[in-house]
């Protein structure tokens, strides 16, 4: 079977973010955090999705000025870059990282979670991907749905680092026979539902205004009455993390599956609204979340200060 062939630019993306993993990997933690949050507030001053950053927090926060949307704007960029680093140094977040940098909030619930299964939520939120290495060294077994990256280099290799410790990767392309299966054996899928999904997606409030949500999180939970978990890694000091296991949200059966569906859409991301005003900076604003509702028609660039 012949090897892909690959474009000299998907070769070059690649060969950029091997050559950049290993220059972090040399690096003592807190000297590439820095360098990630610089690279972060480079991003933010160099204008990049910056004006669709600060849209999203006028919507949110119209009460807050526009010096203080710009510095969480800001803030929200470094901490990106915070992540970024530390997902390119998922290698060596074992098993002694873990255990000396992040404090479980609500540990009997993460334990409810290894032991029921069920489906662990995750948003844009802090360091999502940490979540997966908590929960590998905390006996919550967990398969991350993933999609697939136009470069297929690229792709091959953040899959690689996402499952160096343990956690089981399920494609996006014909997943549902995989999800069910890790469900009904008390496993846990990892899954991102804070994006906009388009004109098949679930039409939820989100800061008070309407925003297409992902339905598929609700759709499976309700088909095989299993949970939700939401759940949030917050980063703290430095390298430090606290990670947040919210209530499950156990879908409704009274209700017609539709509705069911809507209802439970609406709780979990109630709860990722809850935990943006808490910690506004560590969500990830340039995505146009309302996108599909058209709240961006006619609006212009914000004023920052």
């Amino acid at each position: 079977m012949k090897k892909p062939r690959h474009s000299l630019r998907h070769l070059a993306e690649y060969s950029a973010l091997r050559a950049v993993v290993f220059a972090l990997d040399l690096m003592p933690l807190r000297m590439a955090l820095c360098c990630g949050a610089a690279m972060g507030h480079a991003a933010w001053a160099l204008g990049i999705r910056r004006k669709v950053s600060l849209i999203n927090l006028s919507l949110a926060f119209p009460e807050m000025s526009g010096r203080d949307r710009a510095a969480i704007g800001a803030r929200s960029y470094a901490n990106f870059g915070r992540f970024a680093v530390e997902f390119a140094r998922q290698r060596r977040l074992g098993r002694s990282h873990i255990e000396k940098h992040v404090r479980v909030e609500n540990p009997e619930i993460m334990k409810r979670l290894g032991e029921e299964g069920g489906i662990g939520l995750a948003f844009h939120y802090g360091n999502w991907e940490l979540l997966g290495v908590l929960q590998s060294y905390g006996g919550v077994s967990t398969r991350f749905l993933v999609g697939r990256q136009h470069n297929a280099l690229v792709d091959g290799f953040v899959n690689r680092l996402r499952s160096v410790h343990g956690i089981g990767l399920i494609s996006r392309d014909g997943a549902m026979r995989e999800i069910f299966r890790t469900i009904r054996d008390r496993g846990v899928v990892a899954w991102l539902s804070d994006q906009d999904a388009g004109r098949a997606g679930v039409i939820v409030d989100f800061f008070g205004m309407p925003a297409s949500t992902p339905r598929g999180a609700a759709a499976i939970a309700v088909k095989l009455g299993c949970s939700v978990y939401p759940t949030f890694m917050i980063r703290e000091r430095g390298p430090f993390h606290t990670a947040v296991y919210t209530e499950p949200i156990l879908p409704r059966r009274d209700i017609p599956a539709e509705q069911a569906e809507v209802e439970l859409t609406r709780l979990y991301t109630s709860r990722l609204e809850e935990m943006i005003r808490r910690r506004p900076d560590l969500y990830w604003w340039p995505h146009r979340r309302w996108k599909t509702t058209g709240l961006y028609r006619g609006r212009e660039a914000v004023r920052e200060g």
